[in-house]
């Protein structure tokens, strides 16, 4: 599984999310109990150094769909 920090393009905390795989720039992902479907941005995720004891792979900036 894979836990994601979750941002807006203007840098809002949207919470977070997990997923079965990774996700990729340009994937439809959905969010929260409404399924709100987002997308995500160029750069997909920012990786956290393995050193961080953080139980998230990565910060996912999306976008509404």
């Amino acid at each position: 599984m894979f836990r994601y920090r979750l941002h807006s393009p203007a840098g809002d905390d949207l919470g977070e999310a997990t997923y079965a795989q990774m996700i990729k720039p340009g994937e439809e992902i959905h969010l929260g109990a409404g399924h709100t479907r987002h997308r995500a941005l160029w750069d997909g995720s920012v990786p956290f150094d393995e050193e961080d004891e953080s139980s998230f792979v990565g910060l996912l900036r999306v976008e509404a769909a």
